[in-house]
């Protein structure tokens, strides 16, 4: 499940260290101005998030391997294929 998460520092599209446990994926990071309570302007980075355990990894990358192959093959045949929820 993806998770709308923000930070202070730009953060990596993959992270496989900040976690003993888990490794995250991201996208759709983008920055945004924010203002605080005595108007300040700053400026933070706004992005989604999804948590794969360290055991699931290589499932995992397997899978979107397969997926993108999927895709590909799809767009040279002309075939639409249909998004499932969690793809959203």
């Amino acid at each position: 499940m993806w998770v709308t998460a923000e930070a202070n520092y730009k953060p990596n599209t993959v992270d496989t260290s900040a976690s003993k446990v888990y490794n995250y994926i991201r996208r759709n990071i983008h920055q945004e101005q924010r203002e605080d309570d005595e108007g300040n302007i700053f400026t933070v980075w706004v992005y989604e998030e999804k948590k794969i355990s360290k055991e699931n990894w290589e499932l995992y990358k397997a899978v979107e391997h397969n997926a993108a192959n999927i895709d590909y093959i799809a767009m040279m045949t002309d075939v639409e294929i249909e998004e499932g929820e969690d793809d959203e």
